[in-house]
């Protein structure tokens, strides 16, 4: 392997992993309280592609074009191997239908999905900082975006009245017994809220 090639699975790495360091560094507190009933809860799938240009990360193809297409196949499988663990483990822990699948958006941007056969709502964050007492703007902040809820994390850059763009942002939209939850940074919320919006549509 050059040091190119490994360079640039490194770099998709870090950024799956940066993520994740995020959301338990926000300890985002999130609970499906009300399952649904047992004729209901069939193994959920997710899609191989999502409304808005999010195609699969275990699909080789959702990278060509971009900044990791030369890592495709490597990086297809670990994400192959990731979703196959996550659909395995969370039905067994939560006790309900429950799938998960990472999608890239524009050929480097990783969209973060997961599926629940349950009511969703308990959705927060640890700490709702209070702006007026902090000086100014939150570093983490839940909002009603269109149909869902989301937690938006900020970053040193958000300060003043005005925040800087999210580095992180998860939404959750539930009805009809599902909950969909999603999450990205570099993607805008409303967007994020839309895919869960038409993802819950074609389940």
């Amino acid at each position: 392997m050059s040091s190119r090639t490994s360079s640039t699975t490194t770099t998709w790495i870090a950024i799956l992993l940066g993520v994740v360091a995020l959301g338990l560094v926000s300890a985002f507190a999130i609970g499906l309280p009300e399952v649904v009933g047992e004729e209901e809860t069939a193994a959920l799938s997710l899609p191989d592609t999502l409304p808005g240009g999010y195609a699969a990360a275990d699909d080789p193809a959702a990278f060509a074009g971009g900044d990791y297409a030369d890592q495709a196949d490597e990086i297809a499988g670990q994400e192959r191997s990731n979703s196959d663990y996550g659909n395995e483990v969370l039905p067994d822990v939560l006790g309900h239908a429950a799938a998960t699948r990472t999608y890239v958006l524009d050929g480097t941007k990783a969209v973060f999905v997961q599926v629940f056969a349950a009511e969703g709502g308990a959705f927060a964050p640890n700490s709702i900082p209070d702006p007026d007492a902090s000086g100014g703007a939150p570093a983490t902040e839940i909002t009603a975006v269109g149909d869902g809820v989301c937690i938006l994390s900020y970053g040193q850059g958000s300060t003043g009245d005005e925040p800087a763009d999210p580095v992180f942002s998860q939404c959750q939209v539930t009805r009809h017994g599902l909950t969909a939850q999603i999450g990205a940074s570099e993607v805008d919320a409303t967007d994020l809220v839309d895919t869960a919006d038409a993802l819950l549509d074609e389940l």
